[in-house]
């Protein structure tokens, strides 16, 4: 017994060191990727293990032990320290909140009303239906008036709908809140073009279908996460735009805001680390690092070649998914980036970013949230120190980044009811 407890007060101080590590290393960076992450989410767990691993240590005056747990406990404490509290950059953006719904009864979190495999629309290209799965709060349950429209990340490369989102969208539908939840078609089968235009069917579809779920149309939200939050700034920042307009589908695609959480905004800045321009490490463990990229995001699997006609690597991701370099095809870089969008006629925005993002947005992020202020669209960006991509995922339950997250969306929320 004595030994697990050892074994737990040692890699509970090691674990809690990590999300304090801050390396330019993109390797380094990609190998610390889960494990700060995890830290990040058992950061109370973490530091009650150190805390008793120290007492333990004083007791049986094992100093090793002591220093040990009094280290784990300490960085624990100060990660939560960090954590800022709900944003109060709300009032000065949106304004105060006019009265909150209350939340439903956590009794009544079990009888959400989930739908799967609702059709919103076709893709362009193939005709293949588009599915997404339907959030609503119990029957007889206020309802907000707000219809969300979610679109997962993974790179536009893997994942879909109910993507360890449930206990988020409980949340977003306690508050009375309808949210879509979509796929959308992937690459290499499609463009980040065709991606955009599927995220407007939703929009028209969910417009189309407002009264039937107790949505107002003129209060549609657009939200998602990484790859996801990118479509959904572009669409929200494009409302109606030629380009990204479905073809045959008649209707307004503007949406009354949007939330990313930690989006590329960018295609043609280079220290976004998708890019081929990004920095990269050397030797050995550089190649660990893109190896393990290439498995996650699925690189090498057979319908990348069939597609593309080449070997992809992490390194050229971009240029094969833009279909060229942003020298060859500049215009389309700026074109498929939210923040050449920018405009007075952007909907109010929530960005919601980790510090230590491995991809290397958080500048993108930063220079996104100045642009919308400089055109006066209302705007908060709420970021969190110490904090990865994807922090919202893991173990969300628990996590307290990712409840204060939510937390600070529901506050959003709550000042566009």
């Amino acid at each position: 017994m004595n030994t697990v407890l050892e074994a737990l007060v040692y890699l509970s101080a090691l674990l809690s060191l990590v999300p304090f590590v801050r390396t330019e290393d993109r390797a380094l960076a990609t190998l610390f990727w889960f494990p700060r992450l995890l830290a990040g989410a058992l950061s109370p767990v973490l530091g009650l293990t150190g805390a008793t691993g120290a007492v333990v240590g004083l007791l049986r005056r094992d100093w090793k032990l002591a220093a040990a747990g009094t280290l784990g406990a300490v960085l624990s404490a100060r990660y939560l320290r960090d954590i800022p509290a709900p944003c109060g950059e709300l009032d000065s953006a949106l304004g105060p909140a006019g009265p909150a719904q209350p939340p439903l009864p956590a009794t009544a979190h079990g009888d959400v009303r989930f739908q799967r495999d609702l059709v919103y629309g076709r893709n362009p290209e193939s005709g293949k239906p588009l599915l997404a799965d339907l959030w609503q709060p119990p029957d007889g349950a206020p309802r907000s008036g707000l219809g969300i429209l979610y679109v997962h990340g993974g790179a536009w490369r893997i994942g879909s709908k109910d993507m360890q989102t449930r206990t988020f969208f409980r949340r977003l539908t306690a508050q009375g809140h309808v949210i879509l939840d979509i796929a959308y078609t992937l690459w290499p089968e499609a463009g980040l073009h065709t991606m955009v235009v599927e995220v407007k069917q939703a929009i028209l579809w969910l417009k189309a279908n407002a009264a039937a779920y107790g949505v107002d149309p003129e209060r549609i939200v657009l939200m998602g996460g990484s790859a996801g939050a990118h479509l959904a700034l572009l669409a929200a920042y494009t409302p109606n735009h030629p380009a990204f307009q479905p073809a045959r589908k008649a209707g307004d695609t503007a949406v009354h805001s949007v939330v990313a959480f930690y989006p590329p905004v960018d295609f043609l800045d280079t220290s976004f680390q998708g890019g081929q321009d990004a920095p990269a490490a050397h030797g050995g463990l550089d190649r660990v690092g893109r190896g393990m990229m290439k498995r996650l995001f699925s690189l090498d699997a057979e319908d990348v070649e069939d597609k593309v006609g080449r070997h992809v690597g992490f390194d050229d991701f971009m240029t094969a998914l833009l279909g060229g370099s942003p020298d060859e095809i500049p215009d389309t870089y700026r074109l498929l980036s939210p923040i050449y969008h920018v405009g007075d006629h952007c909907p109010p925005t929530l960005l919601v970013h980790g510090s230590d993002d491995v991809f290397g947005l958080t500048p993108g992020v930063h220079r996104l949230h100045r642009a919308l202020q400089e055109v006066d669209v209302p705007v908060v960006l709420v970021e969190f120190p110490h904090t990865d991509h994807g922090f919202d995922l893991i173990l969300p339950q628990i996590s307290p980044v990712a409840m204060a997250a939510t937390r600070d969306v529901i506050r959003f929320l709550a000042r566009l009811v």
